[in-house]
């Protein structure tokens, strides 16, 4: 399978039985209800929509997400090893959620987690506001006087500060402007200030031993504007004294003290917060629950209801109809329903199924795009596509070897997670793949196998003489004519498929004109353009040109076949041959190809990079007592980081070469998601719903 087939369903029942009969449409998980208006139009009003409320939903969730935030901050969720990779849903029991929503006491454990949140909320505001208060007190410590009295005088300007230490021992009293004021060197209490910032976290910074000096300088205030220019010339920085009562020191002491209290209440908010961690199962599925009551509410808004009928329109899978129909009509024998198929024009949305071998690579398309409903799924045409890039880009024997064993143990752990166990099997088959290319490609750990690392006649050099039949490194240009056959031929396939596509949708002038008429122009250029670089016989080369010349004279004569004036068809034509309108042209063939030689730069970044971690290994080996030790460290290490770093770049570029160079050729994406009503939430999955969809 692939496309999954839709029926358009029509339920019509009996005014008042349509919550319950969205409730059984909600636990089947079959149907999505789209808005019964768009197809019955009644111009005499008699079926209209009814308002559906979320307020109760709304509410709920609001005090679940308030609980769970204070949750977050205080008691994180210690998350598992595959947790920590990608996102998973919790997977609940039908009893369980039952339980939750009929005997968890939400309205009074928001009322308490309020109260902690205002709690933590005032406190972090104190907190910061005493932080704040004494970053700014902490350098001034050491002054041994009352800042109220620094600001008392009425005639006498006094400023402190900072002045380089170099500008002090400039001062002098018999040189201008220096004999109208005095100045004191400030001796602080370095002890205090030091003890008072470690206990704050805060620098000091205020030690009369270091580079700049603290100074009071004393003038009249007539003479203050042109002074505190003259301080600023070399270079005093004026630190503005707070009005206080008291000394600087007493005053950051209780700071600290009232500090303390703020932290200890932050504290107790902590504990009492982290004692209710245990409740954090129970608050997501409530949210699941509940926002799963709010989807069957906003369903509830698209049925229509008259004087005696309700109507509720939607989409099914065509092989859920059966079973849709089944529990209707055991619930409501009197309801109607009516499967059809949707309309030519409809926006259908889709469904894609795979076996269970190509079911993994199906994330690709999801994460690219969906297909139209009237196309086709491209998944079982990129699938050996996509392994066998990845198989390139990786191409080492050993880094296989642990992606298999890595792979298969997500592949367990995740089993019960649909999305995520897709993306584990896509690495266990890409494991695989990466095996038979560093076979092939003779890559064993690097250079792991030769004699100087593991001795004569081991293991690994026989596996690697037996397999290899290229090596990248020392035959590039075979190498890379290699990669650029994969492109090109990669490129064909993709016209190929879009040649199906349109013949599928009985267009067959886009299938000739737009596809096989490129199959005719690429050849014949490749043959054009070879004898560039070597000695083509000439029969072959006339070959090429007769078909380089006939496609070229179709595409011309047909790529601009939707303009009714016959020059601008024909510059259309030229154009588009260019690649400077259309979606394809010669220009982009080359540059697509061209961009195949990702999968050789890879596959000799990753074996190059394994070589270097073994010659450094092999740079200590013989060292006296610890060399071996240092060899497999050094090996180990930088394996597993070459495997973790490689890894990324070759599912990378893999994904680019296919949703770039594949899928422009053909692919065309957009279509929604078949989404039924029901219990479907990213935070928990039902374990008995899940198991029968198995």
């Amino acid at each position: 399978m692939a496309i999954e087939p839709i029926k358009k369903v029509t339920l019509v029942s009996s005014r008042g039985t349509g919550r319950h009969l969205l409730r059984t449409i909600s636990r089947l998980g079959t149907v999505e209800i789209i808005d019964a208006g768009e197809r019955f139009q009644d111009e005499e009003g008699r079926l209209r929509h009814e308002q559906a409320p979320t307020e109760e939903p709304d509410e709920r969730l609001h005090k679940i997400d308030l609980i769970l935030a204070l949750l977050n901050v205080f008691a994180p969720e210690e998350q598992s090893f595959v947790a920590s990779m990608v996102p998973v849903p919790q997977v609940v029991d039908s009893w369980e959620i039952n339980h939750a929503v009929n005997s968890y006491a939400l309205d009074e454990r928001f009322h308490t987690a309020s109260e902690l949140d205002e709690t933590y909320r005032r406190s972090e505001r104190a907190k910061s506001e005493i932080e704040n208060q004494l970053s700014e007190l902490i350098p001034l410590t050491g002054l041994s006087f009352t800042l109220s009295d620094f600001h008392r005088p009425a005639r006498v300007c006094l400023v402190f500060g900072h002045l380089p230490q170099k500008g002090f021992d400039q001062l002098d009293t018999s040189a201008e402007p220096w004999k109208d004021c005095e100045w004191e060197k400030i001796e602080l209490a370095p002890l205090w200030s030091d003890e008072i910032a470690l206990r704050s976290g805060k620098s000091s910074g205020m030690k009369s031993g270091e580079d700049k000096v603290p100074v009071i300088f004393a003038f009249l205030k007539e003479d203050c504007e042109s002074m505190r220019k003259a301080l600023t010339d070399i270079g005093f920085d004026e630190i503005q004294l707070p009005m206080l009562p008291e000394k600087v020191l007493d005053h950051v002491m209780e700071l600290q003290g009232d500090l303390a209290e703020v932290e200890a209440r932050i504290a107790e908010v902590s504990k009492k917060v982290r004692a209710m961690a245990p409740e954090r199962r129970t608050l997501i599925t409530l949210k699941a629950f509940w926002t799963a009551n709010r989807n069957q509410i906003l369903a509830a808004a698209k049925a229509l209801n008259g004087r005696w009928v309700n109507i509720l329109t939607g989409y099914i899978r065509s092989r859920d109809a059966d079973r849709l129909a089944a529990s209707v009509r055991k619930e409501f024998p009197e309801a109607i329903m009516m499967f059809e198929d949707p309309g030519p024009d409809e926006e259908v949305p889709v469904s894609i199924s795979q076996p269970h071998i190509l079911r993994p690579l199906s994330l690709l398309v999801e994460m690219f795009g969906l297909p139209y409903y009237r196309s086709f799924d491209p998944t079982p045409f990129l699938t050996f596509n996509f392994y066998i890039f990845f198989g390139i880009c990786f191409s080492d024997v050993g880094y296989g070897i642990m992606l298999v064993f890595f792979a298969s143990y997500l592949v367990k752990r995740t089993r019960l997670y649909g999305g995520v166990n897709d993306f584990a099997r896509i690495l266990l088959y890409s494991g695989f793949s990466t095996m038979i290319f560093g076979a092939l490609l003779g890559s064993w750990f690097g250079d792991l196998y030769l004699p100087r690392y593991l001795g004569e006649g081991n293991i690994l050099l026989w596996l690697q003489q037996k397999f290899a039949l290229l090596d990248p490194i020392e035959k590039t240009i075979p190498a890379l004519l290699l990669a650029l056959t994969i492109g090109v031929m990669n490129q064909f396939y993709g016209i190929c498929l879009k040649m199906y596509g349109a013949f599928r949708q009985g267009d067959w002038k886009g299938a000739v004109f737009d596809g096989l008429l490129w199959l005719i122009l690429l050849p014949g250029l490749l043959v054009l353009v070879s004898r560039l670089f070597v000695r083509t016989p000439p029969g072959l080369f006339r070959i090429g040109l007769f078909l380089f010349m006939a496609g070229a004279i179709g595409l011309i004569l047909t790529q601009g076949r939707d303009l009714k004036n016959p020059v601008a068809r024909i510059l259309g034509g030229v154009a588009s041959l260019y690649g400077i309108i259309g979606s394809y042209g010669i220009t982009a063939f080359i540059g697509d190809t061209l961009s195949y030689c990702r999968l050789l730069a890879l596959g000799l970044t990753t074996s190059i990079v394994g070589m270097t971690f073994n010659m450094l290994g092999g740079l200590l080996r013989d060292v006296p007592y610890v060399g071996f030790f240092l060899f497999v460290a050094i090996v180990v290490v930088g394996h597993v980081f070459n495997f973790a770093i490689s890894i990324l770049g070759a599912f990378v570029h893999s994904m680019r070469l296919i949703y770039v160079e594949f899928f422009g050729r053909f692919y065309e994406a957009g279509a929604r998601p078949f989404q039924p009503l029901g219990f479907d939430s990213p935070l928990c999955i039902i374990r008995k719903v899940r198991e029968s969809d198995e």
